[in-house]
């Protein structure tokens, strides 16, 4: 898979740079060729007695009390190109400092918009690529103009959740010509995302602004049956790689979004990685992992706008084991949010709620996964300009996790972060 997503990006580039011979005609708004180049320090003030997530601990956070409070979070580089008329390409690849560190490939995708010839607009995505199950990360790079750090929701996304493979949609206008009501058909076909579920089980729920990127390694907690030695450490390292194709079976991602004149969208969506959780390699458990999630976005009067997103779902991993009544790993997982924001002048103000837990439903002695906690953060942005905007955000993660307890440290835990973040951006257009 790592031959095929080099061969993704390299092919989209070369597209890149044939455009740029070809200077193909861009459709109307839109210019033929763009790179975006955006970078993101911050300064952190964190207060929590965890070891972060990053660090190999249970923390909920990016950073802990050892980090250091200057924090240069993100180098991002964004291209976008009309191949053709109908015909576009998108390129990210960004550098962290955190994690496995370095440059990396976010997504690379060729997006086919051919000439509608009836009601019914079709669209074609084939590369890597986020799924399409975000009302909040709608920002280039996967970001959110909201506030700094994602949703629970999202921030999951985020860790364990890519496309390879491709998308097709289907748009179409209800009652006729100028009418408000639009609904779009969605669905995905995908390799790879096998071993997603490892973190959601093992770490928990997080509420961060960090993506994984394709080939990245991240540390798990070093919980009992994950030490050096155990049985699931014969087959598992001691980090997860949640984008790898183990089963060499597709996963599916479907959808239905109704829309009313930008002022209101509600989407149902359904996502199986279907995947043998029988199945290791390359130092992963297949994890089978399955959900059904709800969104909904409102403009409302005063220059405010409300967006909410439930999730449901499970992941399990391994043999069935008969007086466990389940897999050897079985965990129900669920969260939701709500999020009410201003923008006024370039002034954006957000508040968003959290709530988030796992149900460990099977036996496995020295592996309790339960989790149960909620998120409250308050964040204030400001675009002081086209390529320069400051972010303030706090943020309030209260969580209780039995794993804990393993470390000689109390199942609950109150993490706060207040970050400050500086965003600069350079946009090129090119005819």
């Amino acid at each position: 898979m790592v031959a095929l997503l080099r061969a993704v990006g390299a092919a989209l580039l070369m597209a890149g740079s044939a455009s740029s011979v070809l200077h193909a005609q861009a459709p109307a708004g839109e210019s033929p060729q763009s790179w975006l180049v955006q970078s993101n320090a911050s300064y952190v003030m964190v207060d929590s007695n965890e070891t972060g997530w990053l660090n190999g601990g249970l923390g909920k956070l990016r950073h802990d009390e050892t980090d250091p409070s200057l924090s240069f979070d993100r180098l991002l580089i964004e291209y976008r190109g009309v191949l053709t008329p109908t015909l576009l390409a998108h390129v990210v690849m960004d550098y962290t400092h955190d994690g496995s560190s370095g440059f990396d490939l976010q997504e690379s995708y060729l997006e086919w918009r051919p000439v509608p010839r009836s009601p019914n607009r079709h669209r074609f995505k084939l590369g890597a690529f986020y799924p399409r199950l975000s009302l909040e990360n709608v920002a280039s790079g996967w970001e959110t103009p909201f506030s700094i750090s994602s949703s629970a929701i999202n921030t999951w996304i985020a860790e364990e959740l890519k496309l390879l493979g491709i998308e097709w949609a289907l748009q179409r206008r209800l009652g006729g010509p100028g009418s408000p009501h639009e609904l779009e058909l969605f669905a995905a076909s995908y390799y790879g995302n096998d071993p997603t579920g490892t973190l959601l089980a093992w770490k928990g729920w997080g509420v961060h602004d960090r993506q994984t990127r394709w080939n990245e390694q991240l540390p798990l907690p070093p919980t009992p049956q994950l030490e050096a030695g155990t049985r699931l450490r014969e087959k598992q390292g001691p980090w997860a790689e949640p984008f790898l194709e183990l089963d060499h079976a597709p996963g599916y991602l479907a959808g239905l979004e109704w829309r009313y004149a930008r002022r209101a969208s509600v989407q149902i969506a359904r996502y199986d990685n279907h995947t043998d959780p029988t199945v290791s390699a390359n130092g992963q458990y297949g994890w089978e992992t399955y959900f059904d999630q709800l969104a909904l976005q409102v403009s409302l009067p005063w220059n405010l706008g409300f967006m909410a997103q439930w999730m449901t779902g499970n992941t399990q991993m391994g043999n069935f084991i008969p007086i466990f009544g389940s897999r050897v790993v079985n965990n129900d997982f669920e969260s939701h949010y709500v999020l009410l924001t201003r923008m006024q002048n370039g002034h954006r103000f957000t508040l968003r709620y959290d709530d988030f837990s796992v149900e460990n439903l099977d036996g496995l002695p020295m592996d309790d996964n339960d989790e149960s906690g909620d998120a409250l953060t308050l964040a204030y942005v400001y675009d002081y300009a086209s390529n320069l905007r400051l972010a303030v955000e706090w943020l309030r993660v209260d969580s209780d996790r039995p794993a804990r307890e393993y470390f000689g440290l109390p199942s609950n835990s109150t993490e706060t972060v207040v970050r400050v973040q500086l965003r600069w951006q350079l946009l090129n257009h090119a005819d």
